[in-house]
């Protein structure tokens, strides 16, 4: 073979391996690169009044963790920051105490209110059912407070609070709120020491790497942008919300009628109550709804009445039940704000009640500093959902086809279909609509259930009403 010949071959077979080999070396060439001493600069560079930031094996695994290795978990991550560090920080600064504190969800939950151990700790701020009733949350069968984003953070703050008073160091309190403050104290006394660097080996594993977790967070909201993480952030929905404090019993199949909100963004919002029902408490249970319907849901509060003629507007009415047949985008308009000379983020979010972490979202801003002229994209609502209730009816006679000793049936109004008439009956006994059902002639679990949006378990008491199906 003439070496021209050769020469042809193996310039062939050089092009084919290089084109077999192409997606390996773009792949390769779009791995993220972790500078590690541009990591250590930059992590020098942090102020933070909580803990000396070293940087150490156990704090690089994290970062390559965050970074590298799992970098879409990290979009989710920091896309729910935008929903959980707004309400962080306003508990915070109530207090006086430091802004950092935010970050300490990150590491406990990765900011998300369902997450559970393998122990039992749940909620953002992973609070064990003991402790989590001990400073205050609420647990049972219909509530779970832990997954409560404002008082499950107030409780956290507590805590934090009790152990900083205790130890008088923040790196010392953060690891007691892991790992309890009796560790600490043992190895501290073992130690000799309050310099949690220098008794961190007298700690169990988890807690000795709890102070290198946190650092680790702080880095990556402080310097995500660097290292090219983009996060995901949830629907307008999520973000523009309003919470405000109920007192009696709703549950979510009413909210979804009064405001028009699938179920599924109502539980999203609300991720302490089990059943889909918020419970009665005269202390007050907190309910997150999408900003452009509170009003319908704060209209609805004032029109309740006693004879409950608000109700009376849903007989009927459907909800929805997926919210991704609708699109978000068409609930909100889009606007473009100009910096003016000497304003700042926070003063800006303040004057278009929004938060800092909102514009920074949506408009993927690098950096908190801007200029005059500078363009924003501002998002509201297109318009704010209002309910009007039915005007009072005067009463209506008791239907005369049904006849209940001692009980009351009364029909919700005149319907030419029969199928569509119904009637409200009126408790007496004290106990829960599996057992009460029974009682009511005609009447099915499924088909009260249905019409009142409420649980098999959900009690009932003297006076309390219920729609019922009216057969003739």
């Amino acid at each position: 073979m003439d070496p021209h010949t050769v020469r042809t071959l193996f310039s062939r077979a050089a092009s084919l391996a290089f084109l077999l080999f192409l997606p390996l070396l773009l792949q390769a060439n779009d791995n993220p690169v972790y500078d590690e001493a541009l990591v250590v600069e930059r992590l020098k560079s942090i102020d933070n009044p909580l803990v000396e930031n070293r940087y150490n094996s156990v704090v690089k695994g994290y970062l390559k963790g965050y970074l590298i290795w799992k970098r879409e978990k990290t979009e989710r991550i920091l896309g729910r920051t935008v929903l959980y560090f707004p309400l962080i920080e306003d508990y915070l600064q109530q207090r006086g105490m430091p802004e950092k504190l935010k970050y300490l969800p990150v590491v406990e939950s990765a900011l998300y209110p369902h997450a559970v151990s393998p122990v039992g700790a749940c909620g953002l701020w992973q609070f064990m059912p003991e402790t989590g009733r001990e400073y205050g949350l609420l647990i049972n069968e219909f509530v779970d407070e832990r997954k409560d984003p404002n008082k499950a953070t107030e409780a956290a703050l507590d805590y934090l609070t009790r152990q900083y008073e205790k130890f008088g160091d923040w790196a010392l309190a953060l690891a007691a709120y892991n790992g309890g403050s009796g560790r600490v104290s043992r190895a501290i006394k073992r130690g000799r020491s309050k310099n949690f660097w220098r008794i961190r080996r007298y700690m169990p594993r988890e807690t000795r790497n709890y102070i290198p977790a946190y650092i680790a967070a702080t880095y990556l909201m402080e310097y995500y942008k660097e290292h090219e993480v983009i996060p995901e952030y949830p629907p307008l929905d999520y973000q523009i919300t309003e919470t405000i404090k109920v007192y009696h019993q709703f549950t979510f199949h009413r909210i979804a009628q009064i405001t028009g909100l699938p179920l599924e963004l109502i539980e999203d919002l609300n991720p302490a109550y089990k059943r889909g029902v918020i419970p009665e408490n005269q202390e007050g249970n907190f309910l997150i709804l999408p900003k452009r319907v509170m009003p319908a849901f704060k209209d609805y509060l004032a029109a309740e009445r006693p004879d409950h003629l608000a109700d009376h507007y849903f007989d009927g009415s459907p909800v929805v039940v997926q919210k991704h047949l609708e699109s978000w985008k068409e609930k909100y308009i889009r606007q473009t704000y100009v910096v003016k000379k000497g304003e700042t983020l926070k003063k800006i979010a303040k004057n278009l009640k929004c938060t800092v972490h909102q514009i920074i979202a949506w408009n993927g801003l690098q950096s908190t500093d801007l200029k005059e002229g500078q363009k924003l994209t501002i998002y509201q609502p297109k318009e704010f959902k209002r309910f009007k209730p039915l005007e009072k009816m005067e009463g209506l006679p008791v239907a005369p086809s049904i006849a209940l000793q001692g009980r009351q049936l009364q029909p919700t109004g005149n319907y030419p279909d029969a199928a569509f008439r119904q009637l409200v009956y009126i408790v007496e006994d004290r106990g829960t609509l599996e057992k009460i059902y029974r009682k009511i002639p005609g009447a099915t679990l499924p088909a009260l259930i249905m019409l009142n949006g409420i649980p098999p378990n959900h009690k009932l008491r003297p006076g309390d009403r219920l729609l019922v199906p009216r057969s003739e």
